[in-house]
């Protein structure tokens, strides 16, 4: 959860609580056992004016309502209710700029692996500015010697903190061998994702996505880009389907997508350059189209921006 000091006020279980006060128990088999999900939510200060909206609130709380599902929870919480308070922390923080919210939802007390309650919810908000130098010139993957989970192990359509350590030793390969980051495949040698973001290349004037089902999260942000993609018809095609590893060596441009990286190009990869080795034309569109949506500059479907009223300043 990158990013500046975390707000002053939180939530936890029920109650607004000191940031500082917002924590998990060690036994707890959330923490013992990773038994927790969580979603990442970003909000953005609006283009023209004053204002914050959170992007696509209520599918995100959807896919956690899905993954406490296959978490096993006796207790879900509910999206309504955790959209209401997502937008009052929000708003009793006075946020105003860019920011990164995470919800966690898990187990509680000091049970056993397989205990299925009492459900615990914590909730944290801090500033998220934006990353223009990289968003600009883009970053560099290695493929890792790491395969990315599968459905039948760990499915990564759940977004479970237990998931991330497979994110993890990839990013640690590649940061210890000089990368930014990593791009991980499936055990049958096909493109999934990298950590924390969906993976897009450009081919022969198409747009092409690894599939959903190709060890992936299916992020919002991925589904974001391609509608967009579609409408804007900024290439000839958007189609998903199983992209093979020398396909990245070969496109023209590719780029991560997600909450946190947005949309971001990818330069190099194993010390090939991406097309000319700097951000290409699509990419710079889809940029341009995502911003402008997540910033109220251009129309966005219904329920895509929550607006948070503004009551005070916000605190650190």
């Amino acid at each position: 959860m990158a990013g500046g000091p975390v707000f002053s006020i939180g939530w936890q279980n029920g109650a607004f609580v000191p940031a500082n006060r917002v924590t998990l128990p060690l036994l707890a088999p959330g923490v013992t056992y990773a038994a927790s999900v969580f979603e990442g939510v970003r909000a953005y200060a609006l283009d023209g004016g004053p204002g914050v909206a959170l992007f696509r609130l209520g599918e995100h709380l959807d896919r956690l309502r899905r993954s406490c599902e296959v978490l096993g929870l006796d207790e879900i919480p509910d999206p309504a209710e955790m959209a209401r308070t997502m937008v009052d922390l929000m708003a009793r923080n006075g946020v105003t700029e860019d920011t990164y919210i995470r919800l966690q939802v898990y187990v509680d007390g000091d049970g056993e692996m397989t205990a299925r309650g009492p459900t615990g919810v914590a909730m944290l908000a801090r500033p998220r500015p934006q990353l223009t130098a990289r968003l600009e010139n883009g970053v560099r993957c290695q493929v890792s010697s790491w395969r990315r989970i599968g459905d039948n192990a760990s499915p990564p359509r759940v977004k479970a903190a237990a998931n991330y350590l497979n994110g993890r030793l990839a990013g640690l390969q590649a940061r210890a061998d000089g990368y930014d980051t990593a791009l991980l495949l499936t055990e049958d040698g096909q493109v999934a994702e990298a950590p924390g973001a969906c993976v897009l290349l450009v081919r022969d004037g198409m747009l092409v996505a690894p599939p959903v089902t190709a060890g992936i999260l299916e992020s919002l942000t991925r589904d974001t880009v391609l509608k967009q993609a579609r409408d804007l018809g900024v290439t000839a095609r958007v189609i998903e389907r199983p992209v093979d590893r020398t396909e990245l060596y070969a496109a023209s441009e590719v780029l991560l997508v997600g909450t946190g990286m947005e949309v971001t190009p990818v330069v190099g990869i194993d010390r090939f350059a991406v097309g000319a080795g700097v951000r290409g034309p699509v990419t710079q569109a889809l940029q341009t189209a995502f911003f402008s949506t997540v910033r109220g500059a251009a129309a966005a479907p219904d329920g895509w921006l929550t607006h948070i009223p503004q009551t005070k300043e916000s605190g650190t």
